[in-house]
């Protein structure tokens, strides 16, 4: 497996089966992909893109200052999963924002992945709260600098 940085159209080919089944390509598209400061991470399996993951430069409601990025779109196609290509990109993406003085990674995370990222050593903040069409959430954070 390698892994490297793609662009926003390449993520929707393991966003759109994992993340927004059954809903129009276009809820693919998050805000900010195409910021700037924003990157994406695609795990490749030979020549197919098999685990996407975003990073965004965003303060969020439990952080409001200093320099903070969101995690989003952590995906991996379903006969993949369990084969810690997840974890990989999560460690990956975390190496790349500890060279861009990035004081808290965070993220909204659904509920059936608490125990994934609980695993990486992120603690859960607040409380669970729903996301329209796709079901409920949990917010996790860790300190990086």
């Amino acid at each position: 497996m390698k892994i490297k940085t793609i662009s926003t159209q390449q993520t929707f080919s393991v966003r759109h089966p994992i993340l927004r089944k059954g809903l129009p390509i276009e809820s693919c598209q998050f805000r900010r992909d195409n910021h700037e400061k924003t990157f994406h991470l695609g795990a490749y399996k030979k020549d197919q893109i098999i685990g996407v993951i975003s990073c965004y430069l965003e303060n969020g409601t439990f952080f409001t200052s200093g320099i903070n990025y969101q995690i989003r779109g952590v995906a991996v196609l379903e006969k993949f999963q369990k084969k810690g290509i997840g974890r990989a990109l999560m460690i990956e993406a975390e190496k790349n924002l500890r060279t861009s003085d990035c004081d808290f990674i965070w993220l909204n995370a659904r509920l059936n992945a608490n125990e994934f990222y609980t695993k990486l050593k992120y603690d859960p903040i607040g409380p669970i709260f729903n996301v329209a069409e796709i079901g409920n959430h949990q917010c996790f954070y860790k300190k990086l600098n």
